[in-house]
């Protein structure tokens, strides 16, 4: 990541790694909401700070499955 990264946000740039992590990890579209609301960050703002995280966001399923 470079510092360019979090512009429009006010994260830290510590922040914004352990997000972008947290969201790489993410296997739902349920679970990246709960990410965004835990930092506080809206989709749009989500979505102008980290485009290509947002593109792979899209292909995920909306709710997590069940682990047996």
């Amino acid at each position: 990541m470079n510092e360019d990264n979090c512009f429009p946000l006010t994260l830290s740039q510590r922040e914004c790694s352990a997000l972008y992590a947290d969201i790489q990890i993410a296997g739902s579209k349920t679970v990246v909401a709960d990410i965004l609301d835990w930092y506080a960050l809206s989709e749009d703002d989500f979505t102008m700070a980290f485009p290509d995280l947002a593109k792979a966001v899209q292909d995920l399923p909306d709710e997590s499955s069940p682990t047996l």
